[in-house]
């Protein structure tokens, strides 16, 4: 997925937050990615410090899609934009992210959850929901 229009490339690899996990955050590590503990974190093994995410075009969809995830509520598919992103998390671009999310991101999720549904987390409330389906959709 490209996010150039929302996120500058430059500001994304030199953040990598979606590629460090806490200990008690460990259950959020996308299908197939490998992490590696460093001083009581753990990182993914394909974040490079010099040039951020080297799986390029074969990152998990998870992945390509964060800081946007979809999630169950209830008997609802959310999709939501992920609290821990610091620069797509700012009030006044919003309604910009909003958009680029529902034409860009959402049907490849909203698709792909549909075959995963078992394995989709529970809504996290931090989150900001962006839009919501029916979980039979």
């Amino acid at each position: 997925m490209n996010f150039t229009s929302i996120l500058k490339q430059e500001t994304c690899m030199s953040c990598k937050i979606c590629c460090v996990f806490k200990p008690e955050s460990l259950i959020y590590v996308p299908r197939g990615i490998e992490v590696k503990e460093q001083n009581g974190m753990f990182a993914c093994v394909h974040c490079c410090d010099s040039k951020g995410c080297t799986l390029g075009k074969n990152k998990p969809l998870e992945c390509a899609a964060w800081p946007f995830s979809i999630s169950k509520r209830g008997n609802e598919l959310v999709l939501a934009l992920e609290h821990s992103c610091p620069e797509l998390n700012k009030e006044e671009k919003f309604e910009e992210i909003k958009q680029f999310a529902m034409e860009n991101v959402a049907p490849a999720l909203l698709e792909y959850s549909k075959q995963h549904l078992d394995t989709l987390r529970e809504y996290d409330e931090r989150n900001k929901v962006i839009n919501y389906w029916p979980i039979h959709c």
